[in-house]
């Protein structure tokens, strides 16, 4: 072999090094990492970088150029080399075998093995001797660089352009990923996590307890009568009204009665402990409330609507239940700290009650039901015929709303409370549903299979 060549094929392979050094770099930017790993791209953003004279973006992809590009230098430079030695001749198969299996070292040995221990070894400050050599490299492929990314935004004119919010969101997805990956997140922070970041778009109206679930009380009644009534339904705070339940008056404290008197109880009045109440419209965003609501170190808030009237109430647990899931009161058994929501009648038929959420349909069935073509505002089930049919359907009827087939089960002149639910045409996914061991229990018990659905993102 000449000294030409072999000067060709050392500088073939420093370049590759150099390169899928690089390469990595950019690679390993916007993972979650080591301190260690982290300490490495800092150097090179805050010393490196400055003197390549381009965008990340640009360098990354000047650098995959030269890569592939010195790759494909170093197997023409060991092909002649072959050559070099046959002659005239044909090579022979064992040195076509031999110089295959040393190029096939050669190219883990500079993308793989030698980045990957500068990678981890150093800090890279090497590379700001070589900035000169590397910034010259990097513009020498630019012209290749431009036409690549002409080609990729060619290739890319048809495909709609993502929503800012799209984007981020798709961020977040692979540094969640990149997180799980790395071993850093288990699949239970991740949860966590997307379920934090779902609670940021979700507004007070979709978290509350809607108006005709509020268990509250008038301001003319007794203590002892309030105390007796709070002994059946195991509330801490309930909200007081004057005449009707658009008029409250503030909210009663379930531990105030115990500074009440047997003697007292008889003659005082609610109203007489009850505390000042707080509004919050519907449209609040929930993390908005949750930091108000534990800066003023408040529990419970009467959630009103565009009109001034009470739309629900809201409570810290319900906030907090969004990003962790359903948190058990102290009173409640093991087996009862769930809601009984869903009852499974058969394959792919659901039985629900009317306040079941839609946004949890999809994890219900496994499958995408919504129509692209309708948008559709209410928050539950029996809200969502209703406004699919523009009144309240009666017991019997049967409305079809994108891919759902929806029977009404149980209704009145004000509300459905009762569905029988049916995906036409979607293949349900395994893995979508969680079968308490409660309700396998009552299954074997009662002869029902009932399913309880647990909404991750709550």
């Amino acid at each position: 072999m000449s000294g030409e060549l072999f000067l060709f094929l050392s500088l073939a392979a420093a370049v590759l090094t150099l390169a899928s050094y690089m390469v990595r770099v950019y690679g390993e930017f916007g993972k979650i990492l080591s301190r260690e790993v982290q300490e490495n791209l800092d150097v090179w953003e805050r010393e490196v970088e400055p003197r390549l004279g381009m965008s990340r973006e640009r360098a990354g992809l000047s650098a995959a150029v030269w890569m592939h590009l010195s790759m494909g230098l170093l197997a023409l430079g060991i092909g002649a080399v072959v050559v070099d030695r046959a002659g005239a001749r044909l090579p022979p198969v064992d040195e076509i075998v031999q110089a295959g299996i040393g190029l096939a070292l050669a190219v883990i040995l500079c993308t793989q093995l030698i980045p990957f221990v500068l990678f981890q070894r150093t800090r890279g400050r090497w590379m700001v001797r070589l900035g000169w050599l590397v910034r010259g490299l990097l513009y020498a492929a630019y012209p290749v660089t431009l036409m690549v990314v002409f080609l990729v935004s060619i290739a890319t004119l048809t495909e709609p352009p993502m929503s800012v919010e799209e984007e981020a969101s798709g961020d977040v997805e692979a540094l969640l990923e990149a997180g799980e990956e790395e071993g850093i997140l288990e699949e239970s922070d991740r949860e966590l996590v997307r379920s934090a970041l779902e609670f940021g778009d979700k507004l007070v109206r979709e978290i509350m307890t809607p108006r005709p679930e509020i268990f509250a009380v008038p301001e003319t009644m007794t203590l002892d009568a309030f105390l007796e009534t709070l002994k059946e339904q195991n509330y801490s705070r309930v909200p007081v009204y004057a005449g009707t339940l658009d008029a409250v008056t503030g909210i009663a404290f379930a531990h105030d009665l115990l500074q009440i008197s047997d003697e007292e109880a008889p003659t005082r009045t609610v109203a007489s402990i009850a505390r000042p109440v707080a509004l919050v419209p519907e449209t609040k965003r929930g993390y908005e409330l949750l930091r108000e609501m534990q800066r003023e170190k408040q529990h419970m808030r009467v959630v009103i609507d565009e009109y001034g009237e009470v739309a629900g109430v809201v409570t810290i647990e319900d906030l907090l239940e969004e990003i962790v899931g359903k948190i058990g009161d102290e009173h409640e058994d093991a087996d009862d700290a769930r809601v009984e929501d869903a009852e499974l009648e058969s394959d792919g038929v659901w039985l629900l009650p009317g306040g079941f959420g839609v946004d949890r349909i999809e994890e219900l069935i496994g499958a995408r039901w919504h129509p692209e073509s309708a948008v559709y505002e209410s928050q539950t089930v029996g809200g969502l015929v209703c406004e699919a049919e523009g009144r309240i359907p009666l017991v019997g009827e049967v409305v079809e709303v994108g891919a759902l087939h929806v029977e009404i089960v149980a209704s009145s002149d004000r509300r459905v409370e009762r569905v029988r639910l049916h995906a036409v045409g979607l293949p349900r996914e395994e893995g979508t549903a969680v079968l308490s061991p409660a309700l396998e229990q009552k299954g074997q018990d009662e002869g029902s299979l009932e399913r309880s659905i647990y909404n991750t993102g709550c």
